[in-house]
């Protein structure tokens, strides 16, 4: 009876595993851009698609993206983030966005840029998962690369209103690396908005106030954000807790795990998109 328990155990582990990397790693948004729910597009309402990595996609992160969708009823909202996506991946899929024929497009990417250049391990992982080709070493001007070249193709395949976001945090701490890097490349859209007469949406001077006016110490570092990581979606999907319960449990106030969003900082998300889209075209 023990070694039948002990089995069942191990079997329900591994598939309990197994479905929580295939959803982390290869789901996609109910409402992604696929050519389906193209063909659904109604061309008499006007379409938002939000396009970026997991702190879009909203599947080990708050999701912003169904809040949007519940405060404007009358416009189309799809969600083409996907989980660990750089500028690059962005770029490779970006076809489904301008297949929309959007009238307004959200960016928010580049927290995957930063923190493949943390460690060599870090960004093998990327390549591991096919986010970027095996002989890429992203930095700072494969970033600008890939990022400008989004900018380009969605100015001159489609009429939609762009508004990009800056970085959110990486970690509450915001001296350490990660945050210094995320500020250079937040700055650099921050200054591509301006030259290509885009809506900057300032995510991250938001969040870094809000913390600066918040001081909290920490429980831990940025070194710990995978087993971070691991711990939230395992509150969540298995035991039924919001990313909020992780963040407590963490002592953090902002994200579950330093990468990803609460309720606090998603909504921080969402106010700046429902404005974004209510300013007269």
């Amino acid at each position: 009876m023990f070694w039948f328990l002990l089995i069942s155990l191990l079997i329900l582990l591994v598939l309990s595993y197994a479905w929580l990397w295939q959803k982390i790693t290869k789901d996609k948004p109910k409402s992604y851009p696929t050519p389906q729910n193209r063909q659904q597009l109604d061309a008499s309402k006007k379409t938002l698609v939000c396009f970026g990595d997991s702190n879009t996609h909203g599947n080990v992160s708050y999701n912003w993206v169904s809040d949007v969708a519940k405060d404007f009823p009358d416009i189309q909202v799809l969600n083409a983030g996907l989980n660990s996506d750089l500028a690059y991946s962005l770029l490779q899929r970006i076809d489904d966005v301008i297949a929309c024929k959007p009238d307004f497009v959200t960016i928010l990417v580049g927290t995957n840029d930063v923190n493949a250049t943390m460690t060599k391990e870090l960004e093998n992982s990327y390549k591991q998962t096919g986010k970027i080709p095996q002989d890429m070493v992203p930095d700072f001007a494969l970033f600008k690369k890939y990022y400008q070249e989004i900018i380009n193709r969605l100015k001159q395949e489609t009429k939609a209103k762009i508004g990009v976001m800056s970085l959110p945090v990486m970690s509450e701490d915001l001296t350490y690396e990660a945050n210094k890097k995320a500020d250079k490349y937040s700055e650099y859209i921050s200054e591509l908005a301006q030259k290509q007469k885009l809506t900057y949406l300032p995510l991250r001077e938001k969040q870094k106030d809000f913390l600066l006016v918040n001081p909290k110490p920490l429980k831990h570092t940025f070194d710990e954000t995978f087993k971070l990581l691991i711990f939230s979606v395992i509150n969540h999907y298995i035991l039924g807790k919001d990313w909020d319960y992780s963040s407590k449990r963490h002592g953090y106030q902002l994200t579950p795990d330093n990468l990803h969003q609460n309720s606090v900082s998603g909504r921080m998300i969402r106010d700046l998109v429902r404005d974004f889209i209510k300013v007269p075209q």
